[in-house]
């Protein structure tokens, strides 16, 4: 700022000095009075502008930091509606979902009273059946009368057998409705057939784990497999961890395996067959049985081969030996 003033005191005087002396100056006085103005101003506008480009520069720079924190915001501010709007959506679903399986519990609630009052009534009817006969009744009428109401006793309790099936899959699907994942992302893995990782477990005591496995053996042992693979499926997805989820698993691939169908129980025995445990052999041997009914018999002879060579004193092997035998 001192430059410009003693520029304009320099001007001022020189302009005075002319004023003073009453004429206008010399081409000497000009030539030395302009070469001092010229080399003043050079001075100030070098230094003036050296200062301004320092001043645009630091300028330029905060415009171009603003505009780099402005677009991050905005991109930002994008992300952010884009979660909102993602997270609004699966509120949504989820929340449809609970409609869904709350109107489903109520369904099968309905079902399941329904079955449970049929199978009240064909009670009603087998204990009407079975009481005595009347006494004024012919020993003909009597015999043809036992015969048909052995019959219908046979129906009755067919019919009850088949409704107590329905039952008891119906009990298991209202006790054991999970919540759904919030999400399911990444690759799938199983921790039982059938069972994903993600899958939500189910809340049960040990004590109910175990009556659930006595409920499937028994429904196995009368044949009806279905109703048993309900049961051990239900043990799998429970919370408890026990050893009795092996042998559920063993037990799901023999039902599967009475339902004839044989690739779903290969599937199950593969499981136990990789995990060493006691019903190893015994799944080693079912493979080989389920490989023979579906005509494989080379893969029959090699599973039928490894029961025989890796667990010669199970109770299998002599029952492997003899199929071997035979194939």
């Amino acid at each position: 700022m001192k430059r410009p003033i003693l520029l304009s005191a320099l001007i001022a005087g020189v302009l005075f000095s002319f004023l003073i002396q009453g004429c206008a100056p010399t081409a000497e006085q000009e030539d030395i009075y302009g070469g001092v103005i010229e080399e003043a101003t050079q001075e100030i506008d070098t230094a003036q502008i050296a200062t301004l480009s320092e001043e645009n520069k630091a300028l330029r720079a905060q415009i171009s930091s603003l505009q780099s924190e402005n677009n991050a915001l905005k991109s930002e501010n994008a992300t952010l509606k884009r979660d909102k709007a993602e997270l609004e959506q699966k509120l949504s679903s989820l929340q449809e979902s609970n409609v869904q399986l709350s109107d489903k519990i109520s369904e099968l609630g309905a079902q399941l009273e329904a079955e449970r009052q049929k199978v009240r009534e064909l009670s009603a009817k087998l204990a009407q059946y079975e009481s005595a006969p009347k006494p004024e009744a012919t020993e003909a009428e009597l015999v043809a009368e036992i015969a048909k109401r052995d019959s219908e006793i046979v129906e009755y309790k067919k019919q009850i057998r088949d409704l107590q099936a329905k039952l008891a899959e119906l009990e298991v699907k209202v006790t054991t409705q999970p919540t759904p994942p919030t999400t399911v992302g990444g690759e799938v893995k199983l921790v039982y057939p059938g069972i994903s990782v993600e899958a939500p477990k189910i809340p049960m005591t040990e004590k109910e784990v175990k009556n659930y496995y006595n409920r499937g053996l028994n429904n196995f042992k009368n044949r009806r497999y279905k109703t048993a693979i309900a049961y051990f499926d239900t043990l799998l997805r429970s919370a408890v961890e026990t050893n009795l989820k092996i042998n559920a698993v063993y037990w799901i691939g023999e039902s599967y395996f009475g339902l004839k169908q044989y690739e779903k129980a290969i599937e199950y025995f593969n499981y136990v067959a990789q995990t060493k445990s006691a019903k190893t052999p015994d799944a080693l041997y079912m493979l080989g049985r389920c490989y023979a009914a579906l005509g494989k018999i080379k893969e029959a002879k090699e599973y039928m081969n490894r029961v025989v060579k890796e667990y010669p004193n199970s109770p299998v092997a002599k029952k492997a030996r003899e199929r071997l035998q035979r194939l």
